[in-house]
């Protein structure tokens, strides 16, 4: 008898639907982050410095869904007004 091995990383399926629900998954993983760095500040300088880069990176990707997800919409406003136009001017 042979056993298959597979050698390869898996791809991960994911329940994450939207840019919103992802963003407020880093945000909410950003403020669990700055909570320890808070609380370890006094007491391990490594363990606060990577809580706190880990918490700004995860702002700084949740501020960039709200970008993307405005930028969005504003987009889809835009492209509506453009096609009233056109068929106000028919």
């Amino acid at each position: 008898m042979s056993v298959k091995i597979n050698h390869y990383a898996q791809p991960i399926e994911t329940n994450i639907r939207t840019c919103i629900e992802a963003g407020f998954i880093e945000l909410f993983i950003g403020l669990i982050c700055a909570a320890f760095a808070y609380f370890t500040y006094n007491e391990s300088l490594v363990l606060f410095v990577s809580t706190a880069l880990i918490a700004v990176v995860c702002f700084g990707l949740t501020l960039f869904n709200l970008y993307g997800v405005i930028d969005h919409f504003r987009s889809q406003r835009q492209q509506q007004a453009l096609q009233n136009t056109l068929k106000s001017d028919e």
